[in-house]
Order: C-alpha cells, then sequence, then structure tokens
C-alpha cells in the first residue's frame, strides 16, 4: 500500500514538473526569426495604413478614427487591420506568419501592401511580466520584418496604463503569479513600464533601427494614468472611445508630417 502511494506522487510530481516545464518555455522562450515572404509594392497614390497588434487593435478600434483623420486633410486611405486579444509581443510577431485560414493571422495586413505599418504591443507583455527584453526582442523582429518588405514601422510607445490597479484586480493566483515573475524579471517593481521602455529604446539604437521606424510618443496622448483615468476603461487596461480618439489624432499627426514633407 505505502509503495503504491509512493508511485502515485512520484508519478503525479513527474507529470507537474513536466506541465511547468512546457508553461515556462512556452510563456518565457523567445521567438526566432521566421523566413521571410515576398511582397509586391502598389505605386498609387492612396496611402495605405496597416495596424497589427492586441486587444487594442481588435475590433477595428482606430480603424474609422484614422481614416476620418486623413480625410479632415485630404488623403485619400485605406486601413487594413488586425489585432488579437491578450496577444503578447510574441504572439503578435507569431502571427504574421500564420496561414490565412487561421483566425488570428495577421499575414493579410502585410500582404495588402501598405505604405506603412502601426504596430502597438507590449501591455499584456508588460501585465504579465514577461521582462523588457521578452518584449523587445519581438517588437524588433516585428520592426525588422515591415522593414524588409518596404513597409514604415509606426511603434506605439507602450503605453501608461494602469498596471498597479490591473494587477490588484486581479485574483490572488494571477497577482502572486505575476508578483513572482517580476521579482525575475523587474527587481519586483510591478510597474515596469519605464524599465520595458528604456530597453526597447537602447536595442533599437544598438540595432540601428530608431532613425527607420516612426516613433509615437504615448506621453502626448497620456502622461501618467492617474493623470488620465478619463481615457481609459475602468479596468485601467483599455482606452475607451475618447483614448482611441486621442491616440489616432497622435498617430495621424506623425503620419502626416512625414507625408507632408516627402
Amino acid at each position: 500500500m505505502i509503495e503504491k502511494i509512493k508511485i502515485t506522487v512520484i508519478t503525479l510530481a513527474t507529470i507537474f514538473s513536466i506541465t511547468l516545464s512546457y508553461y515556462l518555455i512556452d510563456r518565457f522562450s523567445y521567438a526566432k526569426e521566421m523566413q521571410l515572404y515576398p511582397i509586391g509594392i502598389d505605386n498609387d497614390t492612396i496611402l495605405r495604413v496597416g495596424i497589427i497588434g492586441d486587444s487594442w487593435v481588435a475590433g477595428k478600434k482606430l480603424d474609422a478614427f484614422l481614416l476620418d483623420e486623413f480625410k479632415v486633410k485630404g488623403v485619400n486611405s485605406m486601413i487594413t487591420s488586425s489585432g488579437h486579444v491578450g496577444a503578447k509581443s510574441k504572439l503578435i510577431y507569431q502571427n504574421i506568419f500564420k496561414d490565412s485560414t487561421d483566425s488570428y493571422s495577421s499575414k493579410f495586413v502585410i500582404t495588402s501592401h501598405p505604405d506603412y505599418c502601426i504596430v502597438i504591443a507590449g501591455v499584456n507583455d508588460a501585465l504579465v511580466q514577461v521582462g523588457a527584453k521578452f518584449y523587445s526582442h519581438h517588437l524588433s523582429l516585428i520592426i525588422n520584418i515591415l522593414l524588409r518588405n518596404n513597409i514604415i514601422p509606426v511603434i506605439v510607445e507602450l503605453p501608461k496604463f494602469g498596471i498597479i490597479k490591473a494587477t490588484n484586480d486581479m485574483n490572488w493566483i494571477n497577482k502572486t503569479r505575476f508578483k513572482i515573475f517580476s521579482s525575475f524579471n523587474n527587481k519586483g517593481e510591478i510597474d515596469n513600464i519605464e524599465t520595458y521602455r528604456s530597453n526597447l529604446n537602447n536595442l533599437l539604437i544598438g540595432q540601428g533601427l530608431n532613425d527607420k521606424i516612426i516613433f509615437i510618443d504615448f506621453d502626448k496622448v497620456c502622461s501618467s494614468y492617474e493623470e488620465c483615468k478619463e481615457i481609459y476603461k475602468n479596468d485601467g487596461i483599455h482606452l475607451n472611445e475618447r483614448g482611441n480618439k486621442l491616440l489616432s489624432q497622435a498617430i495621424a499627426h506623425e503620419l502626416l508630417k512625414r507625408i507632408t514633407t516627402r
């Protein structure tokens, strides 16, 4: 009887260890640079803009606002977007290469031949504490795949969202789990936004990418969550309609500057 209990305990412990190892590897492993695929280039006068990202992009939250901003300035534009709710930067990168039959594939955005592609990523990376290097690595992969396909990346800076509020609102298990992760990835500090921003900036400079992208300074939209809660939904994570409009205005402003000076 005792021997059977020992075998059962050892078996369960082994299964738990394997499951935990798979979970940690899947969560924290870096994606490798994937095979590029060629796309054509359109030479018409339409401003073609793609958007890829997480839930901030899903449901075409920014599309109509951007179209309106361009229309007011007399610019004929076309917006193509794909957002994946809950996706971290790694998955946003991987979605670019998924077959079109996959519901989360964003390949069609790239193959629509946009002049610019807006990338909104990092909120989920920061919230679940995967680490600044993880975030920066996958942003650089996204930037490089866009550049190699003659698309100018438009990178939205990691927003100042309510990361403390969102973490405190979690159930005990998730809150504890992410606090443990933060001890490995951000010296135990839950608010890692400045660390992620700084790490990405340093990587872009180191790889010579900072001059090849359009950077959207999110502080011009919201410099502190505590000072602009009115542009966020109650969860502190997602922008409300007013916030989406302000972000769209900031993006359109930077793109129009580039267009008018070409």
